[in-house]
């Protein structure tokens, strides 16, 4: 093989080198594309009055049953305690 043979070789191998890195540059682009059209979506929806105030709602409802839950754990330590102080009586 001579120079010319060796450099057409490179060039060719170069060649389809950028166009392989071109088709993954188009397929990336339209990932882009697409993760851009879906983070605008779900922005377009936590902007919905109803959806606002279904969050708004469930978000108060987990507060207090949380509360609820604490206060529940608390009469149970208070129960645990008795108990334990009735049996050392």
């Amino acid at each position: 093989m001579d120079k010319m043979d060796v450099l057409e070789a490179k060039i060719r191998k170069t060649t389809d080198l950028i166009r392989t890195l071109r088709e993954e540059r188009s397929i990336m682009e339209a990932q882009l594309k697409s993760a851009r059209d879906e983070v605008r979506r779900l922005s377009s929806r936590e902007e919905d009055p109803q959806l606002r105030g279904d969050i708004d709602r469930l978000t108060k409802e987990r507060r207090m049953i949380a509360e609820r839950i604490e206060k529940m754990i608390g009469q149970i330590e208070e129960i645990e305690m008795t108990a334990a102080r009735a049996e050392g009586v």
